[in-house]
């Protein structure tokens, strides 16, 4: 990746919108002091996101003696990401959507659940809110199968598979696009509630009702996809139920709970996460305690990895959209701290 003036321009718009999206107001002295930027560099940028309406001007600041300072406040409303997830649980299949504004706030929700999705409720349901808010800039959208160079593959809704959805999408609207795995969205969703905790490496598998297993993979906070974004796919494991058959054993707590033991220990020799989550309609309290209790006794010595439960995967997967939407808005960078 070439680091050029452009891009470091970008770099510099990210951290004065940073900075002032953190703060009820700036100046451009708060501005520079928060940054690391020169006052000139942030006048500069102050101008051209004023232009752009990014940034409102406010009443000057109560005068002490000296020249009032000039007042800016960040525009939440200013652009919207729009949030969408598909997801089968049974018989059901749903269209989630979501508008949150530019601190991440949301605006607008909806449920809808049809008999059979296809590219056809997609379109319509972006373009109606396009046609409502025609301030969205981005469309972030998770969906249960693979992504492979923007191209659907092994998708639990079947009308969707081998289809360029993100060429499809992008020239039919003209916005930005993210698509990303249902698993994967939702764990850098949860992974982002745990940064704070500084987690090094996390693996979220969910269990869709009757359904095929996934997980999502973070390691470093980074989500971890493979050469295919194949990785995560772990209802191909080669273990003793058949894959056909692992979505049918959910309601058996004693066939279901060896299952599901079996995949954590195998992920765990091959990764050993800090933390294991599982997500899923059908882990009652017994399956939850079976499941603990098998991955003790089988684990060494040391070695049981941390699992938690998540009731439903919502509010991270709507998490992990609303990051990756953002992200799709800066620069690709982020700053950290050694």
């Amino acid at each position: 990746m070439i680091f050029n003036t452009r891009r470091l321009k970008q770099i510099n718009l990210d951290l004065v919108r940073s900075a002032l999206k953190s703060e009820e107001y700036s100046t451009k002295n708060s501005l520079a002091g928060a940054t690391g930027l020169s006052v000139a560099s942030c006048k500069n940028i102050l101008d051209e996101l004023l232009q752009s309406t990014e940034v409102r001007e406010i009443e000057l600041a109560s005068s002490t003696g000296g020249r009032p300072s000039r007042r800016f406040v960040y525009n939440e409303n200013y652009a919207f990401v729009l949030l969408m997830y598909l997801r089968v649980e049974g018989s059901v299949q749903t269209i989630y959507s979501s508008l949150v504004n530019m601190l991440g706030e949301q605006i607008y929700e909806s449920f809808e659940d049809y008999e059979q999705i296809s590219l056809k409720e997609i379109d319509q349901t972006l373009s109606e809110l396009i046609d409502k808010y025609p301030r969205i800039q981005v469309l972030s959208i998770g969906i249960p199968g693979i992504v492979n160079n923007g191209t659907v593959d092994s998708c639990d809704i079947k009308t969707l598979n081998n289809i360029h959805l993100i060429e499809h999408l992008s020239e039919k609207f003209d916005r930005s696009i993210s698509v990303e795995n249902d698993v994967n969205c939702t764990a850098l969703g949860y992974y982002q509630r745990l940064e704070k905790e500084n987690p090094e490496s996390l693996v979220y598998i969910y269990y869709p009702r009757d359904g095929l297993s996934g997980a999502g993979i973070i390691v470093n906070g980074r989500v971890l996809k493979g050469r295919s974004n194949f990785a995560g796919e772990v209802s191909y494991m080669p273990v003793w139920v058949e894959r056909e058959e692992q979505g049918r054993v959910q309601k058996n707590t004693k066939i279901f709970s060896e299952l599901v033991a079996d995949i954590i220990l195998s992920i765990n020799c091959l990764l050993n996460p800090d933390c294991i989550v599982l997500s899923g309609q059908w882990f009652t309290e017994d399956l939850k305690r079976a499941i603990s209790d098998s991955v003790m006794k089988a684990s060494q010595p040391g070695h049981s990895p941390m699992i938690t439960f998540e009731p439903d995967i919502h509010f991270s997967y709507i998490d992990g959209l609303k990051y990756s939407g953002m992200h799709k808005l800066s620069c690709g960078f982020e700053i950290v701290e050694n």
